[in-house]
């Protein structure tokens, strides 16, 4: 009987170590079968990751060639990098009236006297300010305007209307560009210089024109030297209206 039994079990080992060997072989193709699955999976990725980096390089090439032949209408060049995030965003439109306005006033000799916050309050000695265009050029999309801050002296009697006053000096004078966040006036130096009888201030500003804005992903560049000269007269003081 334990003959029998002996047997019995020798006969049961085969089946189960040829199971065991079953369930390895079972596993190690599952395995296999896993490791493929995640590896076309992998290679699947790949190319759609691929093809949205070669999209986004595609438009940003794609927006900076746009500006760049835009801005080449009026003469300018540009420099475009990938975006950050950090430059204020700008549309096409508002590209182009910046690239406008840069290139008008580089040829303008004169800019056009707008208003004053001072008109009509002349004092002895005080400080003041004018808002100057670049004549032709209209401004639809973006705001735009020239400052002059400068302090002055005045001579003649301020309460007699028939005469107008006169510059004894100006000094101290400042240039910038008001509106858009994108567009600035970076002055080197600004001078004044008294002319016409003593009544008209005429200042000379020397620096460039600096211009950084995002438009589709791509940042835009611009630095532009260039000088330009603004009157501003003892009649804007004198509240009297030029004809």
């Amino acid at each position: 009987m334990k003959a029998n039994f002996k047997l019995m079990s020798l006969a049961a080992v085969p089946f189960v170590l040829a199971a065991c060997g079953g369930n390895d072989a079972e596993t190690e193709e599952n395995t296999n079968g896993n490791n493929a699955a995640e590896t076309n999976n992998n290679a699947a990725e790949e190319p759609e990751e691929n093809e949205a980096e070669e999209n986004e390089t595609g438009n940003e090439e794609a927006g900076g060639g746009e500006v760049e032949d835009l801005a080449g209408e009026y003469g300018l060049e540009i420099t475009t990098a990938e975006g950050s995030g950090d430059a204020p965003e700008a549309s096409l439109d508002e590209l182009e009236e910046a690239f406008e306005l840069i290139s008008t006033a580089k040829e303008a000799e004169m800019l056009e006297f707008s208003a004053s916050p001072e008109a009509g309050e002349a004092e002895e000695s005080g400080e003041a300010s004018g808002e100057y265009a670049v004549p032709g050029v209209e401004m639809e999309n973006i705001e735009s305007s020239i400052m002059i801050q400068f302090s002055y002296e005045l001579s003649g009697d301020l309460e007699d209307d028939s005469v107008f006053p006169s510059f004894d000096e100006v000094s101290e004078a400042e240039a910038s560009h008001e509106g858009a966040e994108f567009l600035s006036w970076s002055e080197s130096q600004t001078e004044a210089e008294i002319t016409g009888a003593g009544t008209i201030a005429e200042f000379t500003s020397e620096g460039s024109w600096d211009l950084i804005a995002e438009y589709e992903g791509t940042e835009i560049s611009v630095a532009e030297e260039d000088s330009w000269t603004a009157e501003f007269s003892t009649n804007t003081l004198a509240g009297v209206e030029e004809e």
